[in-house]
């Protein structure tokens, strides 16, 4: 079994967030797994705007059966965040009055559409710290280049437009590979 740990650190106005991937596979070699922050401009409703947007992206090259794979971000400060899911999307919001931070990812639905038929759909694939998400996936089969990502919206609070750094963290996984 080879475990492979790769690590971040992603600079917000709220303070560092650390970012840790672990992949568990037996047919693993280090340099098939990324880990990358990418920042990008998101598509937005009309009249909507963020800050500054930046992509994790895990991805890991080949087609390995993965044991486990975790990606956990956890922002260092003070601040206790507020859970704020919708459809296909887990996320989670913190604000110290002036500055918002909103992390979200692809929630068992949204991967069960991207991964058919692994049981992702019914599944509680992230949790919840009051500093941290972490998305952990066990026992998975053969996929060809499977990939995960996170992302980090920054903006002002209160925002100019509601939700806007909300509606920045529910992005299309295609769209940010090709980031």
């Amino acid at each position: 079994m080879v475990e492979v740990v790769k690590q971040l650190l992603v600079s917000t106005e709220l303070g560092q967030i650390s970012v840790v991937s672990t992949v568990v596979a037996h047919d693993l070699v280090e340099s098939a797994v990324s880990l990358r922050a990418v920042t990008f401009d998101p598509k937005l409703p009309a009249d909507m705007s963020v800050r500054k947007c930046t992509a994790i992206l895990l991805a890991i090259d080949g087609r390995p059966e993965l044991e486990r794979v975790s990606l956990s971000l956890t922002l260092q400060n003070e601040l206790q965040g507020d859970p704020c899911t919708g459809q296909c999307l887990d996320a989670q919001e913190w604000s110290d009055g002036e500055n918002l931070v909103v992390i979200g990812t692809e929630d068992g639905e949204a991967l069960d559409i991207r991964y058919p038929k692994l049981g992702f759909y019914d599944s509680r694939i992230v949790s919840y710290a009051e500093n941290s998400l972490t998305l952990q996936l066990n026992g998975l089969p053969k996929l060809n280049r499977p990939s995960y990502h996170f992302i980090i919206a920054e903006n002002e609070d209160p925002e100019p437009v509601e939700s806007s750094a909300w509606f920045a963290v529910d992005q299309n996984h295609q769209f940010l590979l090709n980031q």
